[in-house]
């Protein structure tokens, strides 16, 4: 009767163990860029800091504390869709760009895929963009 309790406990053990790594999986992994700050030397046209602050569906281009880009941003498959709101560069509003893109450690790169403005292209094309705390 012992080892069947103790049989019992176990199973009850692994299984709400393997239901809690799971649901802290699938919420890390819907929107790895969620909340999250990003800094790197963008083309704009020469090489200038900025920040790339992702919120639940949006992507604020900072220069200091002033935005100087503003956008909407979705991911599928290891792709963000960028489509610009508002902004000083020359793309129009509306215009939209698809990346690839990979966190590697602190590290953010994406990798041009298509993009109707090519300022946006020189801007995020291979820049290593380095994660930084998040301003409120």
């Amino acid at each position: 009767m012992k080892s069947k309790t103790l049989f019992f406990f176990q199973l009850v053990l692994i299984t709400v163990l393997m239901l809690s790594l799971t649901s802290c999986e699938s919420k890390e992994s819907d929107n790895p860029l969620l909340d999250t700050q990003w800094s790197g030397l963008a083309k704009i046209p020469q090489e200038t800091e900025v920040v790339l602050k992702f919120s639940k569906d949006k992507l604020d281009v900072l220069l200091g504390d002033k935005i100087i880009e503003n956008m909407n941003y979705s991911l599928n498959n290891g792709e963000i869709t960028i489509v610009k709101n508002s902004g000083g560069t020359p793309c129009n509003a509306g215009t939209t760009g698809k990346y690839k893109y990979e966190i590697i450690g602190e590290n953010l790169v994406m990798t041009f895929i298509s993009d109707e403005c090519t300022a946006r292209i020189k801007s995020l094309q291979g820049v290593v963009y380095k994660k930084t705390d998040v301003k409120k």
